[in-house]
């Protein structure tokens, strides 16, 4: 297993992508720190699901927000497991609404769940990671921070366009240490996130995507593996995941 004797910390993983990338890092050989914000029972069963794949899982709750949390939740990672090689920051909200709509609370509450609480996650692990001189840092971004569309709002939009930048400056601040640090851009992966849409909207988009499908969670889940097992000369890039809905 290209993973054996790693940990790995994934934000949001009681379901959806977060779910499938816990599950598939586990696959491969990596000991699991399954974060969950409010859904304890869906934590509960990603971590049954690892157990029976015989890795080691640690169910933490905090608030990906507040500073305080995350360091605890780093802490207790290194209490239980001693290092943490692998943070994949998928924690993350969505609101599909025009700018027309969008107060100042929802924007700061967009940026602080989307972005401000990415930064506040690798703030937490750089310290292990530099002193170990080795890391990957997996944040899941959105082709809303490319393209501006697709029904999210402006919000949203930025939110996600600053976890890209989040990424290539992180990415040249840490190459040095060993830290490589990639995103990844999904578009339209059937969770429970994009439900927002109408039958008929959902039809419509789906016309629009060259593969002709939606995508799914563990299609995500593999480029995280891969980003975090034998990416070691990627660092500061972008993967798209959209079946050709979104190229540049």
């Amino acid at each position: 297993m290209s993973l054996g004797g790693k940990v790995a910390l994934v934000t949001g993983a009681s379901r959806g992508i977060g779910r499938a990338t816990a599950i598939a890092l586990a696959n491969e050989g990596a000991d699991m720190v399954v974060h969950y914000h409010t859904n304890l029972k869906g934590a509960e069963e990603v971590r049954e699901r690892i157990n029976q794949l015989g890795r080691r899982a640690l169910v933490v709750q905090a608030d990906v927000r507040k500073t305080k949390g995350v360091r605890r939740m780093v802490q207790d990672t290194l209490k239980n497991f001693g290092h943490l090689d692998i943070l994949v920051n998928n924690a993350g909200i969505t609101q599909p609404e025009r700018v027309f709509e969008t107060t100042k609370f929802k924007w700061d509450n967009m940026i602080e769940t989307n972005l401000t609480s990415v930064f506040i996650c690798c703030k937490a692990v750089l310290r292990h990671m530099v002193e170990r001189r080795s890391g990957h840092i997996i944040n899941i971004t959105s082709v809303c921070g490319k393209s501006g569309g697709l029904g999210a709002g402006v919000h949203y939009s930025a939110a996600k366009a600053g976890v890209i930048g989040l990424t290539k400056a992180l990415a040249n601040n840490l190459a040095s240490y060993g830290i490589k640090v990639n995103a990844i851009a999904p578009a339209m992966i059937d969770t429970r996130m994009i439900r927002w849409r109408s039958a008929e909207l959902m039809e419509e988009t789906i016309k629009q995507i060259p593969l002709g499908r939606l995508g799914k969670p563990e299609e995500v889940a593999g480029v995280v593996v891969f980003l975090a097992s034998s990416a070691n000369y990627i660092t500061g890039a972008t993967i798209d995941i959209n079946g050709g809905l979104y190229m540049d």
